[in-house]
């Protein structure tokens, strides 16, 4: 198979909300009209309810009971409540695939995005962007779960054994997740950054002009694939100095993001 044929199968693409669009859009933009884009999602009945129910819990810690998208502006600020309605739009694209553990690939995803975000506020780069990238890194991987889910359950019993996903998935398939993820983040029309984010995240130094963002991704999933007990003597080569970070700051960084929840675990309730 080909990736073009795989996007021939628009039966089988998943598609965003369109208010969800927009914000995806306005990561690019300084001039977004907030009180326009939060009537919009407040027209998605879903898409608010969830939204709600993630500004009243307990991590968000709301000063009071928030009862509309524009309290949750007020209360929560624009940015965090554009993250919420992403990832509710994100997650809410794709349904439940035979042999595949959705719940699970989106609880690991978000811990990618959270230490992403962990990290970017010390290397002073934009927290979430760094966190969508992080969300939607791996969105290839249940891509090709829906076009290809016997060889996808194949694969992901090598991958579980030691093997390479990506040399498994272009030896088997003809293409890989991370191949699959970046023509999903265009059609999405994610932030060209973004994009190349998630083409290089598995070798940042392949990347033209290696950048803070890229960087940020690449380490994130380094340590999220790492095991719990495993100390740090090294890092990425070059990650650190892309990002203006001490290995010394890195680490107490590191603890912060596996004690700090992400506060999404409910969007997949």
């Amino acid at each position: 198979m080909k990736l073009e044929e795989l996007f021939e199968q628009t039966h089988k693409l998943p598609t965003i909300p369109r208010v969800v669009q927009e914000l995806i859009d306005s990561f690019s933009r300084d001039d977004v009209d907030i009180e326009s884009v939060a009537k919009k999602i407040a027209l998605d009945q879903v898409i608010t309810a969830k939204v709600l129910r993630l500004a009243n819990s307990a991590h968000f810690g709301a000063s009071r009971l928030v009862g509309s998208v524009n309290e949750a502006v007020i209360v929560l600020g624009f940015n965090t409540v554009r993250t919420l309605v992403v990832a509710s739009g994100v997650t809410g694209a794709f349904v439940s695939i035979p042999g595949f553990d959705r719940k699970s690939f989106w609880e690991r995803s978000f811990k990618v995005a959270n230490t992403a975000r962990v990290f970017a506020k010390a290397a002073k780069y934009n927290g979430e962007i760094a966190f969508a990238s992080g969300m939607i890194h791996n969105i290839g991987e249940m891509m090709i779960h829906i076009v290809a889910p016997e060889i996808a359950v194949k694969i992901d019993r090598f991958v579980e054994s030691g093997g390479n996903r990506v040399l498994l998935e272009d030896n088997n398939i003809g293409f890989d997740y991370v191949m699959v993820g970046e023509e999903l983040a265009r059609r999405w029309n994610f932030p060209e950054e973004i994009q190349a984010a998630i083409k290089y995240q598995n070798d940042p130094q392949a990347q033209p002009q290696p950048n803070k963002l890229t960087a940020l991704l690449h380490l994130a999933i380094w340590l999220e694939a790492r095991d719990a007990g495993d100390a740090i003597t090294e890092w990425p080569a070059g990650t650190l100095e892309i990002l203006g970070i001490t290995p010394e700051q890195a680490l107490a960084l590191w603890e912060t993001a596996k004690s700090e929840p992400n506060g999404l675990e409910e969007i997949l309730a």
